[in-house]
């Protein structure tokens, strides 16, 4: 009797370990997941940002002086999605917060309700 007693308890607490083995592994595969996908997200914007040259047709000459960068002067940049969804105070990040398409669909949400705030008309 001890002895199944004793194979039960094992059993049950082997399935426990078990269980939270595999939990564990699920949230290190969607944090590698998430990382490769803002890694992604971030070499397309960086790529999308580089000033592409424009195209000049042949016939027009070329202009040594124009061709030179001229310095552009630091415009302020602006927020990114996560940084401004985490400074609105009616946001609070979940589990959810980096998945694919949330912080886009946020940031959408979020300027819906200021553009409504402010053309909304007083009672």
């Amino acid at each position: 009797m001890t002895a199944v007693v004793v194979f039960l308890v094992a059993s049950v607490v082997l399935l426990g370990v078990g269980y939270q083995y595999l939990k564990y592994s699920k949230q290190q595969e969607q944090s590698r997941q998430e990382r490769q996908t803002y890694q992604r997200y971030n070499d397309y914007l960086q790529s999308t940002q580089e000033t592409a040259p424009t195209a000049k047709s042949e016939s027009e000459p070329v202009d040594i002086a124009a061709a030179e960068p001229e310095p552009q002067v630091a415009s302020p940049a602006e927020p990114s999605m996560a940084q401004k969804l985490l400074s609105h105070p009616a946001v609070t990040p979940g589990p959810g917060f980096n998945a694919p398409g949330v912080q886009q669909t946020g940031v959408t949400i979020i300027d819906a309700m200021e553009h409504a705030q402010t053309t909304a008309r007083p009672r």
